[in-house]
């Protein structure tokens, strides 16, 4: 039985699964089990994958169907038989000694504990690190579910690349992608797994980082979400649950409804690329049920004292005809 479990989703990733895969390849902690989940590329992905396998008997290949990525994750944790489980995306890649300092991590803080790293945000077109991200200066951060919004504020917690999972917990658990999510369905899996862990310790490495490649394909600015309100509204519920039940600190709180105003602002921003997707009814009907939100409410009364009058009443009527004309003012 390997130790670890590495599972990559791999999808029309001809251009960057050979970087990814050799990075896992040459891991300076050996007792791994590579399983490469072909999504129903249409490239030579699937070609490239069973390459691998032949070089390397420590790598396993599912082919699939295409069904998306959080059901490929579901098919590698399904077929892993890894103690922990590490997900690494097929676009980024891994240092030689990741695994290896998550591990000695592991050991130190003992089997409970549940392990992270950082990440560097990579450009990739010139493949320079433009961003490191970390959740404070120190060497290793030692925290636990209760500082569930400083992750969200980091961005430590919204993806499952960052971190290092106990199989048994997930199966004991039943725990599962949700497959018909395409938005936020990390962020729920991440907080789904904290809260059958229990109150275990937190433990980041902030001088490990995981490279995480920017394609340019996560942006939003020219692709429409359908659902971005509903599916964040929900996920960002749930968040705000689960930090009850752990008793988060209240002070933390000012945390969440920051994150939360940029997710409205995001998901407004979205409308506005919706193009013929929706009609000018849905659209306006999307904007009132944002505007009457109650935590996007609460999210702008905390924003008063940063913000223009004009802006901070017009959502504050929850009109959506006022708002609409100040948001034509401002663009004119």
């Amino acid at each position: 039985m390997p130790l670890i479990s590495v599972i990559v989703p791999v999808y029309n990733a001809e251009k960057t699964i050979k970087r990814c895969v050799d990075s896992i390849r040459r891991q300076t902690f050996s007792d791994v089990e590579i399983l490469l989940i072909e999504d129903g590329a249409k490239d030579a992905s699937g070609a490239l994958c069973d390459s691998f396998a032949g070089e390397d008997a420590r790598i396993r290949v599912l082919h699939k169907k295409n069904a998306g990525v959080s059901a490929a994750r579901n098919s590698g944790m399904d077929m892993a038989q890894g103690i922990y489980l590490q997900f690494v995306d097929s676009d980024d890649y891994l240092p030689e000694d990741y695994l290896e300092r998550l591990m000695q991590t592991q050991k130190k803080y003992g089997e409970d504990a549940f392990v992270w790293s950082g990440f560097g945000v990579v450009d990739g077109t010139d493949e320079t690190m433009t961003e490191i991200i970390r959740y404070n200066e120190a060497e290793t951060a030692e925290c636990s579910r209760k500082d569930l919004f400083r992750f969200s504020g980091r961005y430590l917690l919204n993806s499952p690349w960052n971190k290092l999972f106990h199989r048994d917990i997930i199966k004991r658990n039943h725990l599962r992608m949700e497959e018909g999510l395409n938005i936020a369905e990390d962020l729920q899996f991440n907080m789904q797994y904290l809260d059958a862990c229990g109150d275990v310790p937190v433990v980041i490495c902030n001088t490990v980082q995981y490279r995480y490649v920017r394609t340019g394909q996560e942006s939003l600015d020219n692709c429409y979400r359908a659902g971005y309100y509903d599916i964040h509204k929900r996920i960002l519920t749930e968040q705000y649950r689960y930090a009850e039940k752990w008793r988060v600190p209240g002070e933390d709180y000012d945390l969440f409804y920051k994150r939360y105003w940029e997710y409205m602002q995001s998901a407004l921003a979205n409308l506005k690329i919706a193009g013929d997707r929706l009609s000018h009814a849905e659209i306006q009907k999307e904007k009132k049920k944002i505007l009457c939100d109650i935590f996007f409410q609460e999210s702008l009364k905390r924003k008063k004292g940063s913000m223009g009058r004009a802006g901070y009443y017009a959502m504050r009527s929850r009109f959506v005809w006022l708002y609409d004309l100040y948001e034509r003012r401002s663009e004119g």
